[in-house]
């Protein structure tokens, strides 16, 4: 006869210090002190690992929370891969993220690093485990689609093309199954940047095929050159954060808890800072004691914002887009907001009152034209009508036509990520109503264009190839979709 287990009683107290326990660990997750030290940690491994390993090549932020681990430099090179591409039934390769300005960098130095983290109890983000590794293979499909590789265009053959053009991603970090389900998709989203409205050039110029190749802080790294990558330009997936499980002993050895992919969500705990502010003053921050650092981390971002407006230690500039009149400029300051080339200017910003259509009329000839809206979706309604967008149009169509430049400048703020969706909206705008699919200006003697959201699309693709990390939010372009086609306009 088996002998049965008496149950067990769980006493309040039991409970009580189990709940402590979490609440001390999430405590320590969301701790300044232990997330900086962490991502400190891990730019070390970046820097002097990585880079040591491959010295040729730059190392580039993988937007957002790569930017904590690279410190800045006078590269100005961004990448926006998004995990929500790789995640498991979600696979894509989105043409709002086509990331065609690193092709001119890859080529002209051999191959570069894309650095990212993940706080979850993996090696890789599914950012440099499947998004990067089916750009990759998609980008060198296409390449291969637009320009077929021969003697005269490649330094490689045929079959290494073939070869590298097939998807590549870690066993350790991705199924046999679901590489099966990216791979059968490939073609299909190559023939779609191929038949896209970008600009193509810089990937027909590639003389050989992209490849990915994986490190993080478990792996063995040797140095490697530029020159040793002879069939193909490497795209090394760096993964700054260690395992949990590989960082004991940390606490002990270096005085704080470590906090794998740290620079994740970083407006949950980073008190209002910013990968460059905390880059511009990283001794003074690490050096603080761990009771004082919010203190010096809320007197910087004062100091920053006395002689900077918000602290952002960034520089706006403003590109042209593709060949047009039209220009963009994100994060400008009111004290520099003068058109590069003595063009009109367009004010985006957000305000705390609806906008009215007397702003736009009312300003004057050849002065700046300031467009505002109030933040939040309720605010679209007002500043989206066509009585108050119109007249800016009308104004600057004349301009325009005139050979007069204009610089739709979004200005530095607090709602920035809308105020930036805003600007999008007012370049779209203009690109969709004004300009033919060849960049040229309309004439007014033209029948008016059929706007679809095809020529919509194809006037963001304009954008994104200046400006690659702009991801204006489905709310807005769905707005100007109404703006541009709604019949009862």
């Amino acid at each position: 006869m088996t002998d049965t287990a008496a149950p067990k009683l769980v006493f309040p107290s039991a409970v009580d210090n189990l709940q402590a326990d979490r609440g001390q660990i999430r405590q320590q997750l969301r701790d300044t002190y232990n997330r900086l030290h962490s991502i400190a940690d891990d730019a070390d491994f970046v820097r002097h690992e990585v880079g040591a390993a491959y010295p040729d090549f730059p190392l580039v932020a993988n937007q957002r929370a790569g930017a904590w681990y690279v410190k800045p430099t006078g590269e100005s090179i961004h990448a926006y891969f998004k995990s929500t591409d790789g995640h498991a039934g979600q696979h894509d390769f989105n043409l709002r993220r086509a990331n065609l300005i690193l092709l001119p960098v890859i080529r002209e130095r051999g191959g570069l690093i894309i650095v990212d983290s993940t706080r979850r109890g993996k090696r890789f983000p599914d950012a440099l485990s499947k998004t990067v590794p089916i750009w990759c293979a998609v980008l060198t499909r296409a390449r291969m689609l637009i320009l077929p590789p021969s003697e005269d265009n490649s330094s490689v053959p045929l079959e290494t093309w073939e070869k590298h053009a097939q998807l590549c991603t870690s066993p350790q970090a991705v199924g046999r199954s679901e590489h099966a389900q990216i791979e059968v998709r490939i073609d299909e989203w190559a023939q779609q940047l191929a038949s896209s409205a970008y600009d193509l050039s810089a990937l027909r110029a590639l003389d050989r095929p992209l490849r990915p190749f994986f490190v993080s802080p478990s792996s063995t790294l040797s140095q490697n050159r530029a020159s040793d990558f002879t069939d193909c330009y490497p795209v090394v997936c760096a993964s700054a954060s260690k395992l949990a499980a590989e960082a004991d002993g940390l606490e002990r050895a270096q005085g704080f808890t470590y906090v794998q992919g740290s620079g994740d969500d970083h407006e949950a705990w980073s008190k209002g800072l910013t990968p460059p502010v905390f880059w511009a003053h990283a001794d003074e921050i690490l050096s603080a004691p761990r009771d004082e650092i919010d203190e010096v981390i809320s007197r910087i971002l004062s100091s920053q914002a006395s002689t900077s407006g918000t602290g952002a230690a960034e520089t706006a500039s403003s590109r042209r887009i593709r060949s047009t009149g039209v220009h963009l400029c994100f994060r400008a300051s009111p004290g520099d907001l003068v058109s590069e080339n003595d063009g009109l200017l367009v004010r985006v910003v957000t305000s705390a009152a609806n906008p009215t259509p007397s702003e736009t009329e009312a300003a004057e000839a050849d002065g700046p034209l300031a467009l505002s809206a109030r933040p939040g979706k309720a605010g679209y309604n007002a500043f989206f009508a066509p009585r108050y967008l119109e007249p800016m149009l009308d104004r600057l169509q004349t301009p325009l036509r005139n050979g007069v430049s204009v610089t739709v400048a979004v200005l530095e703020e607090e709602k920035q990520g809308e105020a930036n969706d805003l600007g999008v909206a007012v370049a779209l705008i203009l690109l969709s109503r004004l300009y033919s699919d060849e960049a040229g200006l309309l004439s007014p003697n033209d029948p008016p264009p059929s706007v679809t959201k095809d020529r919509i699309r194809t006037r963001l693709q304009w954008i994104l190839e200046e400006f690659p990390t702009v991801n204006p939010s489905r709310s807005v372009l769905n707005r100007v979709n109404e703006f541009l086609i709604s019949k009862r306009r």
